[in-house]
């Protein structure tokens, strides 16, 4: 496990955009960018 993370996405003028980082557990429990809750929900992805 780790004790932050990192969400990067894919855009069309590059890859590994980064949305969001920061401690792991915040990251997947209260993510601050909504692209990043949808994605740890299934929304996309």
């Amino acid at each position: 496990m780790s004790d932050y993370t990192a969400f990067l996405m894919m855009c069309e003028d590059r890859a590994g955009r980064l949305v969001e980082s920061g401690p792991t557990e915040q990251l997947f429990t209260t993510p601050k960018d909504s692209r990043t809750e949808d994605y740890i929900t299934g929304r996309f992805g």
